[in-house]
Order: C-alpha cells, then structure tokens, then sequence
C-alpha cells in the first residue's frame, strides 16, 4: 500500500484488470427511453429556455441513460467504446462535442454549473402551481466495453475537508485554486479514487487513487486543481489508452502523476441514487445546477433512490424535468466534494398532480421545496437558503459566499429544515405547532444532506408509522365533520346577540372592558361566536 509514481509492476496491473463483469438485477425496462448523447444532454445548468428532448404524459413510463460528468477521471474505464458517452465527452483541438458547460458561460476556465443532465422531458398539461411526481421504478449501472462499472470520487477544493487543516496539522491545498497560477513549486492536495463497482452488485471497492496533475486542455488552459467539468486525465499508467492524449490533452511531465495503486480495500454498500433531479425554474434563464432549489435540482441525497417518489413544484410550463449526477453511494454530508459518482440508466415513473385535483394531498398547499417519498417515510429537504434564487436573484453565485459560510451555514439549513418538516406536518396530519414539535423531537430524524453545494443541506425523514393509525382516524372524523356541518340553535344565538347588546350599554363605565370584567369577557365570546356562524355557513 502507499503511493508511488511508475513504473508500476506487472503484477499490479494485472491484478487490477483481472475481474469479472459485474451482474446487476433489476426490473424489466418498459415505456419510452431517452437515449445518451450529444443532442440529449445539458451541462451544468437547469433552463426554462431549454427545447425538450422528450414529452410525456401523466402516468407515463421512461427510461433515461444518465452520464457522469466525472467519467473523463478515468477515460478509458468509463467513457472508451460507448458512443454515447463518447459523443459526449468528445473535446479534442478541433472539436468540442458539449460546449456549453454552464450557466452563464463566464469563461472556459470554471465553469458555474458541472452536472451532465439528460432532457429536458416536458411534461403534458403541467402548469406553474402544479406538483410533478417521479417515482424511480429501477436504476442500474452502465457497465463499459469490458463489461465492467466504475465510479469516480473527487477530494477537491469545495469539500468540506479542504476547509479544515490535515491531519499532519499543515493547510490543505487544492492547486492553483489558491491563486498562485502555474506556481510549478505548488502542491494539490486534491485526489481522485477510482471505485470499482463489486461483480455482486452489492459494494464498490477501491481500484486506484491518483493525486490531481497539472494538465492542459485542448485549448491550452492550464488545469492545475479540479476545475472545469469534462476535464479529461491523460494517464501514464501501464495499459492506458492514448485516446486523451490523441484529443490533445497534456500534463506536467515534470510532476507526473502520482498514484495509490494499493488503497485500503474498503467494501462499501452499493446505494444507487439520483444526485440532482429537478424542473426548471422560472425566475432566470438558466441557473447554475450545483445548488439546490424549491423545484429540486442537486439534493445529493442518498435516500433518491429505487422506491422513492420526488414531488417537485411546477414553475414552468411543461415542468422540463432534468437529471444527472448519478451516484453508487454516498454517506450523508458528501463530506470531500462527491459521491461515487457513476452512470446509470433510470426507469421513472412521471405523474402530474394538478392544483385543480380534488383528490391531491394535504401538503400540496404548502409545497415550496422539493419532498419525497417512501413506503414508510417523508423526506423533507431544508437548505442554507429555501429559494435562494430569490435572496439572490441579482446574482445567484453569491449563495457560495453566503453568510456564515464556511464555518455557519449549517445553522440556517437547520431552521429551513426544521420549519419545513413542521410546515409539512401540520398541514398533512391537521395538528397544532406544540403537536408538531414534541412528536418531531422524539420521531423525526435529522440529517446532514451535503455540505458541499453551496446552498447546504439538512433533511428531515418522518416515519409513517407515527401517525398510521391515530392519523387516519382523526383524518376521517374531520373530514366527517366537514362533510356534515354542526346544527346550530337559532334561538339560543338570538338571545346571546340580544344579551350582548345590553351588555354593551356598560362599555360607559371605565372599568367595564377591563380583561377579566363580564363585558369583556362577553365581547370576546360573542366575536368568538360570530366567527363559527360564519364559518358554519349560518
């Protein structure tokens, strides 16, 4: 075990490539699919103004492939010999397949936005007001040429790591994020494991690490962190094609690349799940997809997987749903950057619940974040900034410098959460705030979502069984009682409004509304009284 910097012995490298393709089960894949490639694809940004790749109706069953947009960490395990990834990730000096890679295009240097999204797929009759619903029926991985999956983690500059002091004691430094150029004297501490994903399907297991290089892109812009999605790595480790080189990617020979090709062989559970899922918003353009939203985008919660339904509210017209960002695991907080990030192909089920349906939930009114669903529980989703879209609208990059952060975002994601989950309960199970908060403290769980994305993220998951049978049960007697109003005995309410006017003769006296005297008392009673009538339709 340890790091080194070739040649690299032949057992290594045999060890390494000798596996089997991994055998994944699922369930059959039925409906539309939305095939990978160039023309399917955006990258980084989420856009009212994008054209549909694909429409659907309520009800409907699609399949989606989904690539990641770290796959070039490693070109010839997870983009060689499939043309549509290869469509994709396509950047040589004469052409560059995607060039639009994010948001605003401020430059060819850093991109704001990272995530390939498949779509948008534009859903029939869905309005601004509506609520979509994806149900996720299957996701399995997209095995290469040799038949085998990988999957790519990034310890880069954002992650919550290089925000704290290594273990030694020394500063962390992620390359020339830290300004000093093409310093050839400056250390990155950024690393990239590649996981291999177990023939089982049941874990994914170190294959190899290496240390970020300097490199050169086509257009020979100096990448010395991990700074512009699709980056490509041209390695030196015996085996590795010369595909990346071919398109005119360079590094630093001089520094080379340093390696792990013996990591600790850690066996870590395969957690399938959509890492950034959402609509579109209405209130730009295009908004950067890293930091999450009211209509959902990059969650980066490990719980949006197989048997998860997503709510997310309509802003647009269509809904223009996206996703990407695939993951085969990832633990709450996302604490150095990513997941395992890796490709899948999805099978959704997609269902518009209109505003006019008398049938839709008790939470619809109150959705303003994106909710979701198991058999057995809520997932409410709390941010530094519920729509920071809105805080932000003039300039929504600055919601990566938002108060606080790095040290005090997590306290404000905390209260959104928190408020959220309570929102949330009181409108589904028709209880009080006190309700709500002791049955929240002793049976609600909160969680870090991720600490990575700008716009931080906590979650709430509300087990079901809480409220199952007390729930339904005062569900039903209250809708019984709206169903049927209460009686209401005219006379006696005649003979309280004739008191009431006596009484009011008393208001002369100084003393007489004091809180406490029988004209006061009175006068709160009879407004009380007053307000039923009214809302029994008396």
């Amino acid at each position: 075990r340890g790091w080194q910097a070739g040649p690299y012995p032949p057992l290594t490298m045999l060890l390494l490539s000798h596996v089997v393709a991994p055998s994944f089960s699922s369930a059959p894949i039925v409906g539309r699919r939305l095939e990978l490639n160039k023309d399917t694809v955006h990258w980084g940004y989420f856009s009212k103004l994008e054209q549909p790749k694909m429409t659907v109706a309520s009800g409907e069953t699609v399949t989606v492939e989904m690539a990641s947009h770290h796959a070039c960490d490693d070109y010839d395990k997870m983009v060689a010999g499939d043309s549509g990834m290869e469509s994709v990730f396509e950047w040589s000096t004469s052409v560059m397949n995607v060039e639009r890679r994010g948001a605003t295009e401020p430059s060819l240097f850093q991109a704001d936005g990272v995530h390939v999204l498949t779509g948008p797929i534009y859903v029939e009759d869905a309005e601004p007001g509506d609520v979509v619903a994806v149900e996720i029926l299957d996701l399995k991985p997209r095995p290469n040429q040799d038949g085998k999956t990988y999957g790519s983690n990034a310890a880069a500059w954002w992650g919550f790591q290089a925000r704290n002091d290594k273990a030694d004691g020394t500063p962390y430094y992620p390359g020339g994020f830290m300004g000093n150029g093409s310093d050839p004297t400056l250390p990155n501490d950024e690393t990239v494991s590649i996981y291999e994903l177990d023939p089982s399907g049941e874990y994914a297991t170190l294959n190899y690490m290496f240390k970020w290089p300097f490199l050169t892109d086509p257009k020979g812009v100096l990448r010395n962190y991990y700074a512009f999605p699709g980056t490509c790595v041209p390695h030196d480790y015996p085996g590795f094609s010369s595909k990346v080189t071919d398109m005119g990617w360079t590094k630093d020979e001089t520094r080379g690349i340093e390696y792990n090709f013996d990591p600790f062989p850690a066996k870590i559970p395969i957690n399938m799940h959509v890492g950034c899922m959402g609509l579109a918003p209405k209130s730009h353009d295009s908004v950067d997809s890293i930091p999450p939203m009211p209509t959902g985008g990059n969650l980066d919660n490990k719980r949006i997987g197989v048997g998860t339904t997503m709510y997310y509210p309509v802003e647009v017209a269509g809904a223009l749903l996206s996703m990407g960002d695939a993951h085969a695991a990832q633990g709450d907080g996302e604490i150095d950057g990513t997941a395992i990030e890796t490709s899948i192909t999805g099978t959704f089920k997609i269902t518009l619940i209109k505003k006019t349906d008398a049938d839709k939930p008790a939470w619809f009114p109150i959705l303003d974040f994106p909710l979701g669903e198991t058999a057995d529980t809520f997932i409410v989703h709390g941010f530094t900034e519920t729509d920071y879209l809105e805080t932000y609208k003039d300039s929504p990059g600055d919601i990566y410098g938002a108060p606080g952060l790095p040290g005090g975002a997590l306290q404000p994601a905390m209260m959104n959460a928190y408020t959220q989950t309570r929102k949330f309960m009181m409108a589904t199970y028709n209880i009080s705030q006190a309700e709500s908060d002791t049955i929240m403290t002793q049976g609600v769980d909160f969680g870090i979502t991720q600490l990575v994305d700008g716009n931080w993220g906590v979650h709430g998951v509300i087990p079901k069984v809480i409220f199952e049978e007390a729930g339904v049960d005062r569900r039903r007697m209250l809708a019984a009682a709206a169903a049927k109003p209460p009686k209401v005995n005219l006379e006696k309410a005649r003979k309280l409004a004739q008191a009431y006017d006596k009484m009011t003769k008393a208001r002369k006296s100084k003393n007489s509304r004091r809180p406490g005297s029988l004209a006061h008392s009175f006068e709160v009673g009879s407004a009380e009284l007053r307000e039923w009538l009214a809302g029994s339709g008396t």
